[in-house]
């Protein structure tokens, strides 16, 4: 089974997720193009994190600090 993945976004209050089901390299590359710009949870989680997180495992597989 091929595994998917979603971006979710987390501070020390919220966290909200993309609700994606896409490769981990597309992940990876919507947060590349975004992190850093007002487009979606970006702008709102700021000094929080973004994660790419597997859909069938839950488990985080990439984290970086939303800029």
């Amino acid at each position: 089974m091929k595994k998917t993945y979603d971006v979710v976004f987390n501070d020390d209050e919220n966290g909200n997720s993309k609700g994606f089901a896409v490769s981990f390299d597309e992940a990876k590359e919507y947060i590349k193009q975004h992190n850093g710009t007002n487009e979606s949870y970006f702008a709102d989680y700021k000094g929080g994190t973004v994660s790419i997180v597997c859909n069938q495992t839950g488990r985080i597989a990439y984290q970086e600090d939303v800029i």
